[in-house]
């Protein structure tokens, strides 16, 4: 596996008969650009792609119980509201994948069969800034990756 320690991230255990095959620093982007709304990794495995944040739970249950203590009625909920949400790993069965494409200097459009699309930052590690040459060659690698994946997964 490439891509560094996964200890630091929202792992989905993997199924049976599942194998990861290629891993990557990764980000869930804010629609049209390529500004990260949750840094992480990408993973892809025989049966489906996924994005795994950064783990934040135990922080965000520090502030939680420490929003209740001094804040506002409700803070910690909204705060616990907040990690849930960006604590889930984003998946995408490899069978739903009706293409993949490079975009912009780091990131990959996956476009699903029902015509949506979710857009991935790749970067050769966490202190890559979108803009760096070292992106691309990830990009390229995790990209071509998904497109053997999907079309083996296509041939099953």
């Amino acid at each position: 596996m490439t891509g560094g320690s996964m200890g630091l991230w929202v792992k989905l255990p993997l199924e049976n008969g599942e194998e990861v095959l290629c891993v990557k620093t990764g980000a869930v982007l804010i629609p049209g650009t390529e500004l990260a709304l949750i840094g992480g990794i990408l993973v892809l495995t025989n049966r489906r792609l996924y994005h795994g944040p950064l783990d934040t739970r135990l922080l965000g249950q520090l502030l939680s119980r420490f929003a209740d203590a001094v804040g506002p009625t409700g803070s910690g909920e909204l705060i616990d509201l907040l990690i849930e949400w960006s604590n889930k790993a984003r998946t995408v069965p490899l069978t739903a994948i009706a293409s993949a494409t490079a975009i912009r200097t780091s990131s990959i459009r996956i476009t699903t069969q029902d015509g949506k699309h979710r857009d991935f930052g790749i970067a050769a590690s966490w202190k890559s800034p979108v803009w760096s040459r070292r992106n691309p060659p990830h990009r390229d690698e995790m990209l071509a990756a998904i497109l053997r994946a999907t079309e083996a997964a296509r041939q099953e």
